[in-house]
């Protein structure tokens, strides 16, 4: 680089307790930004670089700075100091950069310097004017509803401008956020990069994969699997659900999630200079009634009005076929970060039909870390003949190297594990040091793969379909990056995936799509229809499951059943609600109980209720009782009482009366799961 002639700044005058500063214009020897990538990407990305020019500056010169192309458009404009200096010229440490430096810095993958301030225009140059009285500060202008994907490892926010979906880039220039949340050394709540960057030395107190916990009971099969899985600590919560301990604050997982919607509101509101008030958000479409409830939470503690809850692979369908009014059957293959959904859509011109859907909550990226993990551990052991003491910071540095050796041999074939000072014993230091192969990979995860095509063939079979029925594949999903994924994929179906999508983008893009729809109430418009994911029904006497919305049944759904007293004088009536697709209530989803009390005194079959099961556009839940004698109904009120396992054990027992409701507790799952209760 070199300096054109400029009018460089006085330097301090000596003993003034000033540094000396110069201004300087940079003209560089490139005619676009890509050769400025090119040429200086290395210098750049640690935010320093080398000017030639003859007249150099003592070290410790602030430096004003002006960096143009050879056609004297501005790159950026900095701030910084003189790091070197020499014959052959200066060695600059950037202090501070504008916006567009901010943005370029983080586009090569470097952390930018701080942002400088705009400089306030000069005052006129005339007599002061009496200040004019203050006026109220005006709101600011609001911004069109965004789109949002929540992601189990990384979240984005998207929307639509002049017909056209885009993503939003984060503050470091990324199109996307980790979906992480740390409480600092300093007992600082941070989200985003800056938690992530704590993961490695203090993942204690760095929440992660918050997507898997969200909505469950913290005694739930899942839960208690997963707890021992993260290096964080997963706790119960004051009405039973899963939440977790961060610092010395117990928070639940919907307020994690609502700290990331935060960050990403946050974002979108800086970069469209206005407020940010609606938007769509996605969830896997596997996700059942309670997790769907429970974001919907997360939503409006972020200050979101909530529009819809859209399913990924739906979005991602909207995102594919946007603007282009297509005529075809596609299936969407969504494989994230903690989830796996697939779909099958049909799309004719602007309306989305979701014909089938399924998936696996716990099957994604973090599965194939852990067999990788688990695959390194070994190794540890076979050479140092002895088992990994189990430190959590050195196991989350493995697992850090897992993943990053796991996205390295998508592009080679074999990848090199080193991991030092992971254990100490007696003293002695202990490295993780080992190969790992492309080969060796795809035996390890080729399992996972498997899990994904079975549920593949179920979607397809719920329909009668055939995969060769099938025009278009959109692989969705960090996940689906992996070669081995790809070509299990084509295989499968016969032919290659689409790439008019990009995996890490296409989610929240058809949410923007969905939220421009919702937003222009255009009658020409997308129209939607989507699928119940998971069958809904009620327990019944001896732990059986009947089944009253069946899985596929297209959204919004109503159907009735009729339930009558089965005892003389009974004084309440329980109706306990279960998601699942096993004839076995145990084995399903505990949604919730309706709980009708204070029945009068009467003979076996006096009281006959009607009760209707209701779903949303977005498959949320609402039940009405309504007594046929009386009139009176009752919606969504639930016991609060039972935990799952309480309820399960009381259906295995078919001669087990009904629970009354404890009146001090009551609203505990409606609560919970943001149920409004109603009686007339």
């Amino acid at each position: 680089m070199s300096d054109s002639p400029g009018t460089p700044a006085a330097p301090g005058k000596p003993g003034s307790g000033k540094r000396p500063s110069i201004g300087l214009q940079v003209r560089l020897p490139c005619s676009s930004l890509d050769e400025v990538k090119a040429r200086y990407a290395g210098e750049l990305k640690e935010n320093r670089f080398f000017i030639r020019t003859k007249a150099t500056r003592p070290k410790d010169t602030l430096v004003r700075l002006d960096l143009q192309l050879a056609s004297g458009d501005t790159v950026f404009r900095g701030a910084g100091v003189v790091i070197e200096s020499g014959a052959a010229g200066m060695r600059l440490q950037l202090l501070g950069v504008d916006e567009a430096g901010h943005a370029f810095i983080a586009g090569l993958g470097g952390t930018p310097p701080r942002l400088l301030k705009r400089p306030a225009a000069p005052a006129p140059k005339t007599q002061p004017k009496p200040e004019p009285k203050a006026q109220p500060t005006p709101e600011p202008e609001a911004a069109p509803m965004i789109g949002i994907d929540l992601g189990t490892s990384n979240s984005a926010a998207a929307v639509v401008r002049h017909g056209k979906p885009f993503v939003i880039p984060s503050r470091e220039g990324y199109n996307t956020i980790p979906s992480i949340v740390a409480v600092s050394d300093k007992g600082k709540m941070i989200v985003g990069h800056p938690a992530k960057g704590q993961l490695l030395i203090n993942p204690t107190n760095t929440v992660y994969g918050a997507k898997r916990l969200i909505g469950r009971q913290f005694e739930s099969p899942v839960v208690r699997d997963l707890r021992g899985r993260f290096p964080y600590q997963i706790v119960q919560g004051e009405r039973g659900e899963a939440a977790v301990q961060l610092g010395a604050k117990q928070m639940s997982l919907q307020q994690i999630s609502a700290l990331v919607l935060t960050e990403v509101k946050q974002i979108a509101e800086q970069w469209l200079k206005a407020k940010v008030s609606r938007a769509v958000i996605t969830v896997p479409a596997y996700y059942n009634d309670n997790q769907r409830q429970a974001v919907r939470e997360a939503g409006e503690l972020a200050g979101l009005q909530v529009a819809r809850i859209l399913s990924e692979p739906t979005a991602a369908a909207l995102a594919f076929a946007h603007g282009r009014r297509l005529d075809r059957r596609v299936f969407v293959y969504d494989l994230g970060g903690g989830t796996f959904d697939a779909s099958v859509l049909e799309l004719h011109g602007s309306v989305y039909e979701v014909v089938s859907t399924g998936g696996d909550t716990f099957l994604g990226g973090v599965d194939f870390d852990k067999v990788v993990v688990d695959h390194l551990l070994s190794r540890f052991k076979e050479r140092h003949k002895m088992a990994f003491p189990g430190d959590r910071v050195a196991l989350q540095r493995i697992t850090d190297a897992a993943e990053r050796a796991k996205i390295a041999l998508s592009e080679r074939q074999e990848m090199e594990v080193k991991v030092p000072f992971v254990a100490a014993v007696e003293g002695k230091p202990y490295d993780l040091a080992t190969p790992l192969l492309r080969t060796e990979l795809v035996a390890l995860t080729g399992h996972l793969v498997d899990r994904t095509l079975a549920v593949c063939e179920q979607v397809l079979s719920a329909r009668g379909l055939k995969p060769s029925d099938i025009d278009d594949i959109l692989l969705v999903g960090g996940q689906s990056r992996m070669p081995l994924v790809r070509e299990r994929v084509r295989q499968f179906f016969g032919k290659d995936p689409s790439r008019a999508v990009h995996p890490d983008e296409a989610v929240a893009m058809g949410a923007a799509v969905m939220a421009h729809s919702i937003e222009s109430a255009d009658i020409d418009g997308l129209v939607l229809v989507d699928v119940l994911p998971i069958s809904i029904g009620v327990g019944l006497p001896g732990g059986r499951f009947r089944k009253i919305l069946e899985r596929n049944s297209p959204l919004p759904h109503r159907k009735a059943m009729t339930l009558a007293t089965t005892r003389d004088d009974q004084d309440s009536l329980e109706i306990i609600v279960f998601q699942g697709e096993s004839d076995r209530a145990q084995d399903n989803e505990y949604l919730g109980t309706l709980h009708v009390p204070d029945l009068p005194p009467g003979p076996r079959g006096s009281h006959e209720f009607e009760i209707v099961f209701e779903l949303s556009p977005e498959a949320l839940l609402s039940i009405t009782a309504r007594n046929q004698k009386t009139g009176h109904t009752l919606t969504s009120i639930f016991s609060t009482k039972d935990t799952p396992e309480e309820v399960k054990q009381r259906l295995a027992d078919s001669s087990a009366p009904a629970a009354a409701a404890e009146p001090e507790k009551k609203g505990w799952l409606r609560r919970l799961f943001g149920r409004k209760e109603q009686r007339t």
